[in-house]
């Protein structure tokens, strides 16, 4: 498949999976020095010239605003990408971790599994899930026990595909949170090893 029959949600998937990363690690006072490093190999990655890149990523860099915006937006755009995506094509892009997790053979046996839900969107599905618990949990009696059996019905069906997608999501930052921390440590490094 070349990049144009590529749909646009999936390249952006890819093309801001950093700031999901990001956004993770500032989550964390932790984990959040990683945080400029990690947007820095976000904007890298955006294919524009030399010159624009880096007016880019010293203006994105130059405040805690500038950062936190720019992990704002970025995240935004992956999470909305994520949303976007059927849970095939969740299948397609995380193909390659499952095979890392499982081999092959159980990889390509977890194809069926997506496939019962292929053309639900992820969004659709974490919709169904986030109205399914509201109803279950009411304590208001707005629902009766026929409702709140179809909810509970509902988070059984759809909690394992919503459960194995974000436990997908999870290898997937795990794999390149590495990559993305990388560039931290070796301008550190550097810094030091010219003060020592």
């Amino acid at each position: 498949m070349t990049e144009e029959e590529i749909p646009q949600y999936i390249q952006d998937l890819n093309r801001y999976q950093y700031a999901d990363v990001a956004a993770r690690l500032g989550s964390s006072e932790e984990t959040a020095q990683f945080v400029p490093s990690t947007l820095e190999k976000l904007v890298s990655g955006f294919g524009v010239d030399k010159d624009i890149l880096e007016g880019l990523k010293q203006g994105t860099l130059a405040s805690k605003e500038g950062i936190e915006t720019a992990v704002k937006v970025y995240a935004g755009k992956y999470k909305k990408s994520l949303e976007t995506l059927k849970v095939s094509e969740f299948y397609d892009v995380r193909c390659s971790t499952l095979k890392s997790l499982l081999g092959e053979g159980k990889a390509t046996e977890a194809k069926e599994i997506f496939e019962k839900y292929a053309e639900q969107s992820i969004g659709s599905i974490m919709k169904k899930i986030g109205q399914a618990q509201a109803i279950f949990k009411d304590k208001t009696g707005l629902f009766d026990d026929a409702k709140k059996a179809e909810a509970k019905k509902t988070l059984e069906k759809l909690g394992a595909i919503s459960d194995l997608i974000q436990l997908l999501e999870e290898r997937k930052f795990e794999e390149i949170r590495n990559d993305a921390t990388k560039q931290y440590y070796k301008d550190n490094i550097t810094e030091l090893l010219t003060k020592a």
